[in-house]
C-alpha cells in the first residue's frame, strides 16, 4: 500500500462500551486528519494495524487538554501526526510506552493503485497519544468560555445555523455558579404544575380528559416499532393558565403540550417540562438531547393567557441536568441549572452522570 494519501479517524461516541461496532450511531465528535507525505518518516513509523477482535481494551481515558492532544503513527515525537482528537474524547487504551498512551481506532487511508486509481481502506490501528494529554472523565468540566456557544438560535420565527458554533452575545447571561448559591436558590423555586396524575388514567391505550365545554380531549398510544409509534401520559394541569399538562413520547423525540381546559385548543408545544417563573410572565423549558448532544433552551412570554416564543437556542458545550429537581426558575428571576460537558453527561459505563457543575441564567433586555 502506498502511504500518502488523506488519514481520517473514526472517534467513538459517548457513552459507548469500550468496544464499538460499524453500526453505531454516529460520532459526537470529529477528528481533524492531516495526510503523510514523508516516505523516510513513514519507513521508520510505519503504520500498526490491529485485529479489533484480539485487542484487549485495558481502560478509557479522556483528552483533558483544551487545546486537544496529536495522535502519532508511533510513540515518538517526531512519528507522523495523523491529526487531533479534541478535548473530551474518549479513547480506548490498548497499551503504555512511557510518556505515550497506545490507543486503538480506525483509520481510513487514501491511496492510489498500480494504475494511478483512487482506492481507500479502513482498518484498525495502534496510534499513539501524548499521555500527559490525557485524563479521567471528572476533568472533563464545562469552562466559562463553553457557556454560551450555540449551534442554532430561533428569535421571532428567524432561525439561525453555526455548524461550527458561534457566540451568543445578547438575549442570555450564562454563567457558572458554585453549588451554594445554586442550592440557596432553589429554596426560593416554585413549581406550578398541580400533579394530580391520578384524576384522568388510561383506558388501555386511550387517554381522555374532559373539558369544560362538555367535550373530552382524547390521545390514542400508537405501541408500534417505527416513527408513527406515539405514548401519551397526564401530567397535571396548571390554575392560572387552565391548562392541562400532557407528555408525549415519540419515535425519537418528545414533548409536553399545554392544553386549554375549556375547549381543547393547543395553548404550547414545549420540548420538555415547562417551568414558569415565579411571576409567571415566563415559561421556559429545557431539554438535553442525545441525538445531537446539545442544550435546548426554549424560551416564552406570557401575556393575557397566551404564550408567545421568544427565543430558543442549542448550546453545543454542555446539556442541562435530567432531574427535575435540579432545574428552576429561581425567585430572582434568573435559570439555574445543573449541567455537565456533552463529553461527560454520560457515566463510564453509559449511564447518566451523577456529577454536574451549577448555571445560572439571565434574561437580558432587548
Amino acid at each position: 500500500m502506498l502511504v500518502g494519501g488523506t488519514i481520517s479517524m473514526g472517534i467513538s461516541g459517548c457513552g459507548d462500551g469500550s468496544k464499538k461496532t460499524d453500526t453505531q450511531k454516529g460520532d459526537s465528535t470529529q477528528m481533524d486528519s492531516v495526510a503523510v507525505k514523508n516516505t523516510a518518516v513513514t519507513e521508520k513509523f510505519p503504520p500498526l494495524p490491529i485485529n479489533y477482535d484480539q485487542t484487549k481494551v485495558l481502560k478509557n481515558l479522556y483528552v483533558i487538554d483544551r487545546a486537544g492532544v496529536v495522535l502519532r503513527q508511533g510513540a515518538d515525537e517526531n512519528a507522523p501526526a495523523l491529526g487531533k482528537y479534541p478535548f473530551g474524547t474518549k479513547l480506548d487504551v490498548i497499551a503504555e510506552e512511557g510518556e505515550w498512551i497506545a490507543v486503538m481506532d480506525r483509520v481510513q487511508r487514501d491511496y492510489k493503485g498500480a494504475n494511478g486509481e483512487a482506492n481507500d481502506v479502513t482498518r484498525w490501528e495502534k496510534v499513539y497519544v501524548a499521555k500527559s494529554k490525557l485524563g479521567k472523565q471528572d476533568k472533563i468540566t464545562i469552562s466559562p468560555k463553553d457557556l454560551n456557544i450555540i449551534v442554532s438560535q430561533t428569535v421571532n420565527g428567524k432561525e439561525s445555523y453555526y455548524e461550527k458554533g458561534h457566540p451568543l452575545d445578547k438575549y442570555l447571561l450564562v454563567e457558572l455558579i458554585d453549588e451554594q448559591t445554586f442550592l440557596a436558590a432553589r429554596n426560593t423555586a416554585k413549581n406550578y404544575m398541580i400533579k394530580d396524575t391520578l384524576s384522568y388514567t388510561k383506558n388501555g391505550k386511550i387517554l381522555e380528559l374532559p373539558l369544560e365545554n362538555g367535550k373530552k380531549l382524547t390521545f390514542t398510544d400508537k405501541d408500534i416499532d417505527n416513527e408513527l409509534e406515539s405514548m401519551y401520559s397526564y401530567m397535571g394541569h396548571y390554575d392560572f393558565l387552565n391548562a392541562f399538562a400532557v407528555a408525549g413520547n415519540y419515535w425519537e423525540s418528545a414533548d409536553v403540550r399545554l392544553f386549554d381546559r375549556k375547549d381543547g385548543h393547543l395553548i404550547v408545544e414545549c420540548g420538555d417540562y415547562p417551568f414558569f417563573s415565579a411571576d409567571k410572565k415566563y415559561l421556559m423549558a429545557f431539554h438535553a438531547d442525545p441525538y445531537e448532544s446539545t442544550g435546548d433552551l426554549q424560551l416564552f412570554h406570557v401575556k393575557q393567557g397566551k404564550i408567545i416564543p421568544m427565543i430558543s437556542v442549542s448550546f453545543k458545550e454542555w446539556m442541562p441536568t435530567w432531574k427535575e429537581e435540579l432545574l428552576f426558575w429561581g425567585k430572582d428571576g434568573h435559570i439555574y441549572t445543573a449541567a455537565n460537558h456533552i463529553n461527560g453527561y454520560w457515566g463510564e459505563e453509559g449511564s447518566l452522570s451523577e456529577r454536574s457543575q451549577f448555571i445560572r441564567i439571565k434574561l437580558l433586555e432587548d
